[in-house]
């Protein structure tokens, strides 16, 4: 991979770039890389295509990095120099965003829909060319599906993405109906149908702390797991096995 410094009042944003039309520097993330970047500390180049009609290169991948070193006044930017174009090049912009942190759950989902849909054989390209599990495509493109009243709590963070993903395994009919539900009337329908983890009021809790720094909490909490799959149980039903099976021993 050969890196060239490339002047920035030569680059443009390509069309291929799919946050070509986000807005930038009004999110914090923003501002904090354009604080403390320089070209000296960019550890992952931009990636570039040049333009033989117009003699000026199209920026495909790295966006916020460009702006951000563009805003400081930097006059050149690392870049790889690619030929890709058209679909390949959106597909490859629309993966290197999909493995964001800052995005939201719809966000993620939306993206992993554009990139099914510029991909060759769909989900099963998608999985073959990037090393994504057919399962996790197939869950992250399920929140799309759900009303958009349930698509909004999981934006706002009301849902989570993991809750989302469960009632998009529900009828038409459940989802409907959790959709016109007030706050309080999802919560505790969430609780009913398994969905909501964690424990709703009312019900009699043990807490077991495992610490992953500790040896041999970590340990012990691995074997927890591994035993929990071989059972086909999760980890809270195993311990509560274990409980009562050792009640049955003591009596």
């Amino acid at each position: 991979m050969k890196i060239k410094n490339i002047p920035v009042e030569l680059i443009d944003v390509a069309d291929e770039n799919v946050r070509k039309n986000f807005s930038f520097g009004k999110d914090s993330s923003d501002n904090l890389m354009k604080e403390h970047l320089s070209k000296f500390e960019l550890l992952q180049p931009v990636v570039v295509r040049f333009d033989n009609r117009t003699k000026r290169y199209k920026l495909l991948i790295g966006r916020r990095r460009f702006l951000s070193l563009h805003s400081k006044g930097e006059k050149e930017i690392p870049a790889v120099i690619t030929k890709l174009k058209g679909p390949e090049a959106e597909a490859a912009s629309l993966f290197e965003n999909l493995i964001r942190k800052d995005l939201s759950p719809l966000e993620k989902a939306s993206m992993v829909k554009k990139l099914v849909e510029s991909t060759k054989s769909g989900i099963t390209g998608v999985s073959k060319n990037y090393g994504l599990p057919k399962s996790t495509i197939s869950e992250w493109l399920s929140i799309l599906s759900l009303p958009g009243q349930l698509q909004e709590r999981i934006e706002n963070g009301e849902v989570t993405l993991y809750e989302g993903i469960k009632m998009a395994r529900q009828s038409s009919e459940i989802q409907d109906k959790l959709a016109k539900m007030s706050s309080p009337e999802l919560k505790e329908e969430l609780f009913n149908l398994g969905i909501k983890r964690g424990a709703p009021k009312g019900l009699l809790t043990i807490r077991l702390v495992f610490n992953p720094a500790k040896d041999k909490d970590r340990n012990l909490w691995k074997k927890l797991e591994e035993k929990a799959k071989e059972n086909s149980l999760d980890v809270n039903d195993l311990v509560k096995e274990i409980i009562l099976n050792y009640l049955k021993k003591t009596k």
